[in-house]
């Protein structure tokens, strides 16, 4: 691998950033509605699976947090192969890269996309591994240094 590929690499990953952020942004802003199906059982169901009893929970937030998620784990992507470019600039350089190297300069990536995992449902193990899971995650609205 060479640096300008990781370079172009780190560009394309960071390219993606700002359109999560933005959908993230458009979420926050209230553009995506709360919904109102009628006032029976069956339908304050389906409002608090969807957006929760008074909007801002259920699938509505975890949907929000899985953004925020990918977010960051791009970003991190991004930042981590570009300190891995500059860190290996000559061809000796890149010919003692590691894969602790490179784990390393991604260590931050994982942790997001293990927990974007764990927010959207899913029951992520730490092996990467994943199953559909039933129940609920909640999570901050922390933000993103992506922004």
């Amino acid at each position: 691998m060479s640096t300008a590929s990781m370079d172009a690499f780190a560009r394309n990953i960071s390219a993606l950033v700002p359109h999560v952020v933005e959908a993230r942004k458009r979420m926050a802003a209230g553009s995506a509605s709360v919904v109102h199906p009628g006032a029976f059982y069956d339908a304050y169901q389906m409002r608090s699976q969807t957006s929760g009893p008074n909007g801002g929970a259920g699938l509505q937030q975890r949907y929000y947090n899985v953004l925020d998620d990918l977010a960051e784990g791009l970003q991190d992507v991004s930042t981590g192969m570009q300190n891995l470019s500059k860190k290996h600039s000559t061809t000796e350089d890149l010919n003692r890269v590691q894969t602790k190297d490179l784990l390393d300069a991604l260590g931050n990536a994982s942790a997001d996309f293990q927990r974007l995992g764990n927010d959207s449902g899913a029951t992520v193990s730490s092996s990467g591994g994943s199953s559909t899971g039933t129940g609920s995650q909640s999570g901050g609205t922390g933000g993103t240094g992506a922004t």
